[in-house]
C-alpha cells in the first residue's frame, strides 16, 4: 500500500514537471521574436515552429496564441492566420480563447483592411463570448472596439457611452496587475478612451466638453515617450476644436504636431483628417495652391487603400468647384468620377450615416455633370465645324425669321427640353394665361394629394405628372410661388410637418430620423435645418412647444 502511495506522488510529479516544461518550452518560442516589430515577416521563422509544437501537441489555446502572432507578424496573410486563430480556438473550447480570436479578426478589418461593418461583426461574435467572461481586460478591450466602430458608423452617443466606461475602467488601480505591460496596457486603454470620447462630443457639437478631454489627455501622456502617438492623437483633436473656432493658426500648428507620429505608423484614417481640413484652412485663407495639394492627398489615401471616411467627402466637392471655376474640365471629371466611387463605398460601408451626411452633390447631379464633361472633348473639337456652319446661319438668317414668326404659337405649345437656354429664359409674361392657369390648377390639386412627400422626387418627374416640361414648371414656379422647384418642394414638406404635430400627438411620438422620412426627406440633418429656418425651432423644440400649450382636455392651444 505504501509502495502504491509513492508510486502515486511520483506520476503526479511527473506529470506536473511536463506541464511546467511544456508551459516553459511553449515560452520559449514567444521569447524568441519578442523583439521583432509588427509587420516585420522575418519573425515567421520563430512562430513557425511554435505552431508546430503546439499543433503536434494538440494544445488548442496555446495554437490558437501561436496564430495570433502569426497575424501580428504577417503583411500579407493576416486574414488566413486570422481564421487558423478561430479554428484552434473553437477546439479549445475555451470562451475566453474564442472570443479573443473574433477580437484578433475584427481587429485586422478595422485597423488594416477599414472594412468597419465586417470588423463589427467580428467584435459582436466576440462578444458573445466575453461579456460574461472573468477577465475584465478582454471583456473591456471588445467594447471598446464595438465603441470605435460605432463611432465610425456614426452612433455617436452610443459610442461616447461605451467610452466613458471604458475610461472609467482603465483609470481604475488595479493593484494585481504590477507587471509593467499590464500597467501599460491600462494607461494606453485609457488615453485612447478619452480621445474616442473627445471625437464624439465634437461630432455631437459639445465642443467645451471635447476641449476638456483634449486638455486632459495632453497633461497626462507629456513627457513620457511610450505614449507619443496617443499625444499624438490630443494634438489632432486640439487642432481640429481650434479649425472650428476659426483659430486657423493655431489649428495648423497642433497639426503640423499631430501628423509626424500618425503618418508613421500609417494611420491614414487618422492623416485624411488632418489633410482635409489643413486643406479648408488654407483655402479660406486664399492659399488655394497649398490648400488643393492637401486635398490632393486626401485622394491619394482614396486610391491607395480605396478607403473613405464619411467626414471627408467634401474634399471632392471643393476639388470640382476649384477646377470648374478653373474651367480645367478634365480635372473636373476626374474628381466627379472620384466622388462618384466614394459615394459608392460610403453607401455599402456607411449605411447608418451616408443617410444623414450633407452632400450638396447628389448622385444624379453627378452623373448628369459626369455625361456632360465626358462629352466637353466632342465639343471642343467641333468648334473650328460649327465656326463654318455660322456662316451659313447668317446667310439664310433672314429665312428663319421668318419662320419663327409663323411658327410662335407652336413654341409655347411645346418648346425644346434640352435647350438649357430655353428653359432659363422662359418667363410667365411671354406664356397663355391659359397654359399658366392649367398648370397652377394641376398644381393645386396636387398639393392637396400631397405630392411633395415622394422621396426623390425631380422637377422632371413632376413635369411628366403636370404633361407640361421642365422649362414652363420652373418658370411658373418661381413666378408663382416666389422660389425654385426645390424650396417650393421644402416648404410645402416643411408646411406639412408642422400641421401634423400639432393635429396628430402620434406624430409628436416620432423620433426626427422619422418624422425627416415621412415628410419625403432623404436625411435627417437637412429636414432639421430647413425646419429650424421656417420655424426657428428644432424639431425637438417645436414638439416641446406644443407640449407646454396644451389645453386640459389635450387639444393644442391657438
Amino acid at each position: 500500500m505504501k509502495t502504491f502511495s509513492v508510486l502515486k506522488k511520483a506520476i503526479f510529479l511527473f506529470v506536473f514537471i511536463s506541464i511546467l516544461t511544456d508551459g516553459q518550452k511553449f515560452s520559449d518560442y514567444r521569447a524568441r521574436y519578442d523583439n521583432f516589430d509588427e509587420n516585420d515577416a522575418r519573425a515567421l521563422e520563430f512562430v513557425n515552429p511554435y505552431i508546430k509544437e503546439a499543433g503536434k501537441t494538440n494544445n488548442y489555446k496555446e495554437l490558437s496564441q501561436a496564430y495570433r502572432d502569426a497575424v501580428y507578424f504577417s503583411k500579407d496573410r493576416k486574414l488566413v492566420y486570422a481564421d487558423s486563430t478561430i479554428w484552434a480556438a473553437l477546439l479549445s473550447k475555451d470562451s475566453q480563447t474564442i472570443g479573443n480570436a473574433y477580437l484578433t479578426k475584427g481587429s485586422i478589418y478595422y485597423f488594416t483592411l477599414r472594412k468597419y461593418q465586417k470588423a463589427l461583426d467580428e467584435y459582436l461574435k466576440a462578444w458573445k463570448y466575453l461579456k460574461d467572461s472573468d477577465n475584465s481586460y478582454l471583456y473591456y478591450k471588445n467594447l471598446y472596439h464595438i465603441g470605435v466602430v460605432k463611432s465610425y458608423l456614426g452612433y455617436y452617443e452610443e459610442a461616447l457611452s461605451v467610452f466613458l466606461q471604458c475610461s472609467r475602467y482603465y483609470n481604475k488601480p488595479h493593484t494585481s496587475e504590477t507587471l509593467p505591460n499590464l500597467r501599460y496596457n491600462r494607461k494606453k486603454g485609457y488615453l485612447n478612451s478619452l480621445n474616442q470620447m473627445g471625437i464624439c462630443l465634437v461630432l455631437l457639437g459639445r465642443y467645451q466638453e471635447a476641449a476638456g478631454l483634449a486638455e486632459q489627455g495632453l497633461g497626462q501622456s507629456s513627457n513620457d515617450k511610450d505614449f507619443d502617438l496617443e499625444r499624438s492623437y490630443f494634438y489632432k483633436l486640439k487642432a481640429v476644436l481650434a479649425y472650428l473656432n476659426n483659430k486657423d493658426k493655431e489649428a495648423l500648428s497642433d497639426f503640423d504636431t499631430a501628423i509626424g507620429a500618425i503618418e508613421k505608423i500609417n494611420d491614414f484614417t487618422n492623416a485624411s483628417v488632418i489633410y482635409f481640413l489643413k486643406g479648408k484652412i488654407l483655402l479660406r485663407n486664399e492659399k488655394d495652391n497649398e490648400g488643393i495639394g492637401f486635398l490632393k492627398k486626401v485622394d491619394s489615401v482614396f486610391q491607395q487603400n480605396n478607403f473613405v471616411l464619411p467626414a471627408t467627402r467634401e474634399t471632392y466637392e471643393l476639388l470640382i468647384d476649384y477646377y470648374r471655376n478653373k474651367k480645367d474640365h478634365k480635372q473636373e471629371l476626374y474628381y466627379t468620377t472620384q466622388l462618384l466611387k466614394f459615394d459608392k463605398i460610403l453607401s455599402a460601408d456607411f449605411k447608418y450615416l451616408s443617410t444623414r451626411i450633407h452632400k450638396e452633390y447628389d448622385t444624379q447631379d453627378l452623373m448628369e455633370s459626369k455625361k456632360k464633361l465626358e462629352n466637353t472633348s466632342y465639343y471642343v473639337y467641333t468648334i473650328a465645324l460649327l465656326s463654318f456652319i455660322s456662316v451659313l446661319v447668317f446667310s439664310v438668317a433672314g429665312y428663319y425669321r421668318t419662320r419663327k414668326k409663323s411658327k410662335k404659337e407652336k413654341e409655347y405649345v411645346q418648346p425644346d427640353e434640352d435647350d438649357p437656354k430655353q428653359s432659363s429664359s422662359v418667363k410667365t409674361s411671354r406664356l397663355p394665361e391659359h397654359l399658366v392657369e392649367d398648370i397652377l390648377s394641376k398644381l393645386r390639386q396636387m398639393e392637396e394629394k400631397n405630392f411633395y412627400l415622394e422621396k426623390g422626387l425631380t422637377q422632371n418627374q413632376l413635369a411628366k405628372k403636370l404633361k407640361t416640361n421642365t422649362a414652363y414648371l420652373s418658370a411658373i414656379i418661381n413666378e408663382h410661388k416666389g422660389c425654385n422647384f426645390n424650396a417650393y418642394i421644402n416648404r410645402l414638406r416643411i408646411i406639412y410637418a408642422k400641421e401634423r404635430l400639432i393635429h396628430d400627438s402620434l406624430w409628436r411620438k416620432y423620433a426626427v430620423d422619422d418624422l425627416s422620412k415621412e415628410c419625403g426627406f432623404s436625411n435627417r440633418s437637412k429636414f432639421s435645418k430647413l425646419f429650424h429656418e421656417m420655424t426657428s425651432m428644432s424639431p425637438v423644440e417645436f414638439i416641446q412647444n406644443i407640449e407646454n400649450n396644451k389645453n386640459n382636455d389635450g387639444t393644442v392651444q391657438d
